[in-house]
């Protein structure tokens, strides 16, 4: 191996370390939506582990999210950013919830880390 591969092998692995951009890839059935409506828009999403008791609604159809860190020395996807994908889905959807969600974490084939997040997108009604 001569010097200049060595300095580049270290600039990969030193820019791999150092990336916040692109160390994580999102994964969805859902297509997000159009950047028309801003991230810390007025409509929230609630997020629940339940079927919402007492609350009537409208499903929309299920949301499914996959958050996968892309090298070894990013830190493991967190439950936030799990959350943070299903809300951006719900909006695609037009809910005003996500309800029932399950989380599952591991490494797998692909990835060094990922958290799977599952529910199912809802309107509130009245």
């Amino acid at each position: 191996m001569n010097t200049r591969t060595t300095a580049t092998g270290l600039c990969v692995i030193a820019m791999a370390m150092t990336s916040g951009c692109a160390s994580y890839r999102v994964s969805s059935n859902v297509e997000p939506a159009a950047a028309t409506v801003p991230a810390a828009s007025s409509s929230k999403v609630l997020l629940a582990q339940d079927n919402l008791p007492g609350r009537k609604y409208k499903e929309l159809g299920a949301v499914e999210v996959s958050v996968k860190k892309l090298t070894l020395f990013h830190k493991d996807p967190t439950k936030e950013q799990a959350n943070e994908a299903l809300i951006e889905r719900a909006r695609a959807l037009n809910a005003d919830a996500v309800i029932n969600i399950t989380y599952k974490e591991g490494v797998g084939f692909t990835t060094w880390g990922y958290i799977d997040a599952k529910g199912t997108a809802v309107k509130l009604l009245q």
